[in-house]
C-alpha cells in the first residue's frame, strides 16, 4: 500500500511538470565553481510580470543559486537577468458524433461539437552574466503553461519551475 502511495505522488509530480519544457545553454569554458556571489540586474525589475510573480521568480532563483553555494552580494561576480514573454494561443477541437439511433431504430442524427479554448503560453529566460568579462555564461529557458491559480499554488509552481530549470545548471 505504501509503495502505491509513493508511486502516486511521483506520478502527480511528474504530471505537474509535464506542461513546462526547459532548455539550457552555457559556456563550456566558464569555471562555474570559481564564482561565489550573485545579484539581480537592474533590468530584472523591468520584466513584464506582476509584482507578486516577480517576487516569486526572484525568490525561487535566489533559492536555486544558494543551493549551488552562491551568496547574494552587493558586489556580485554574476548578474542574474530575466526576460518574460507570453503568447495568446487558441485550440479548436471538432468532435463528430453520429451513427445509428437508440436500439438501432434507423439512422440517428449526426452531431458536431466545436470547443474553442484560449490560453496563454509563456516563456521565461534566466541569464547569468559574468560581471568582469561582461558576457553571458549560462541561459535557461522555460516554456509552457502555468495555471492561473494564485497564492501558495502559484508559489509552489514557480519554485518547481525554477528547480526544473536549474536542474540543467552545470553544477549542482
Amino acid at each position: 500500500m505504501r509503495k502505491l502511495f509513493v508511486l502516486a505522488i511521483i506520478a502527480s509530480l511528474l504530471g505537474a511538470c509535464s506542461s513546462i519544457r526547459t532548455t539550457a545553454d552555457w559556456d563550456p569554458s566558464a569555471d562555474f565553481r570559481g564564482y561565489k556571489t550573485f545579484n539581480f540586474s537592474q533590468s530584472f525589475d523591468e520584466i513584464k510580470v506582476n509584482d507578486l510573480d516577480k517576487r516569486r521568480i526572484k525568490n525561487a532563483i535566489k533559492v536555486e543559486m544558494e543551493k549551488r553555494g552562491y551568496v547574494l552580494s552587493d558586489q556580485p561576480e554574476l548578474l542574474v537577468n530575466g526576460y518574460v514573454t507570453a503568447v495568446e494561443k487558441t485550440v479548436v477541437t471538432n468532435t463528430h458524433y453520429g451513427g445509428y439511433g437508440p436500439y438501432y431504430y434507423g439512422w440517428g442524427g449526426w452531431y458536431t461539437s466545436t470547443d474553442v479554448n484560449k490560453y496563454r503560453e509563456g516563456t521565461l529566460i534566466v541569464s547569468l552574466i559574468d560581471v568582469r568579462q561582461k558576457q553571458l555564461i549560462w541561459e535557461g529557458r522555460a516554456e509552457g503553461f502555468i495555471p492561473p491559480s494564485g497564492g501558495d499554488k502559484r508559489t509552489r509552481a514557480t519554485d518547481d519551475l525554477m528547480q526544473q530549470l536549474f536542474w540543467k545548471y552545470p553544477i549542482k
